[in-house]
């Protein structure tokens, strides 16, 4: 008679090995990325010309130091940690960039409806304050496009890569198998929007907390499938800038109706 092979569970841990000091430095190097980066952006550019401290200098600046201290961890990682995985390469085989795309656009639109379902409700503008005006629009939204450079390199390359070596295993859930280093991760990316809480209505900031754990699995999943940042970068990027330009377009919209 032929064996009745067991069916096989919903969810499956294998290979784990917890340790916490590497969980609590990764969260020690994200807060240092994320808040040295803003806070040397903000300090050179009141150093700068009047009135060149606005909101997308001061966006652009600040993920432009994030990525350049993400990245020198990166290399310290590579000198240390050699066999941690940071990703930094160009899609060796499918790039999954239009698979990046078309998920960056619907994460857009869930981020719209999550954080902006009053106003929508109302077909009222809401009060976030973006310059609507052409140049700063636009530039505002080239800055979004360029937030995957930044958060992905410290996220998914240095922390998830780090991680995956000191705290190994895999978590599958139905047919999505990820590194539970993964998961940790996508914990931290929602910690990392904890100012959320206190700008937010509760109920605001839970739902950033939830999507962004949510997004965090979805950018791994797409950095292990197409071996490389790219995928990933290009989703967080259009996400965000979708959101956003959507809200501007609301703006001069439902402001002048």
């Amino acid at each position: 008679m032929n064996a009745i092979a067991a069916p096989t569970p919903f969810i499956a841990l294998t290979g784990f090995h917890f340790r916490l000091w590497p969980i609590l430095l990764a969260g020690v190097l994200m807060e240092a990325v994320l808040i040295g980066g803003r806070e040397l952006a903000r300090l050179l550019l009141k150093l700068g010309p009047e009135g060149f401290y606005v909101g997308w200098t001061f966006m652009a600046t600040a993920l432009f130091f994030q990525a350049l201290f993400a990245y020198l961890c990166i290399l310290i990682m590579r000198r240390v940690l050699p066999e941690a995985d940071d990703h930094i390469r160009w899609p060796p085989d499918r790039s999954y960039a239009g698979v990046a795309l078309f998920i960056g656009i619907v994460m857009g639109l869930v981020m719209l409806l999550a954080d902006y379902w009053p106003e929508i409700a109302a077909a009222r503008a809401p009060s976030t304050p973006y310059d609507v005006a052409p140049l700063p629009a636009t530039a505002m939204l080239v800055a979004l496009l360029c937030t995957g450079f930044a958060e992905e390199t410290l996220f998914r390359g240095l922390m998830v890569g780090m991680l995956v070596v000191l705290v190994p295993g895999r978590l599958r859930v139905g047919k999505i198998d990820l590194p539970i280093a993964g998961y940790f991760v996508a914990l931290l990316f929602g910690i990392a929007h904890w100012e959320s809480f206190v700008v937010d209505p509760l109920h605001l900031a839970i739902a950033q907390q939830l999507y962004a754990f949510v997004w965090g699995l979805i950018y791994v999943w797409l950095m292990e499938r197409s071996k490389s940042l790219l995928a990933p970068i290009i989703s967080h990027g259009v996400g965000n800038a979708v959101e956003v330009g959507i809200v501007m377009w609301m703006i001069v919209h439902l402001r002048s109706t």
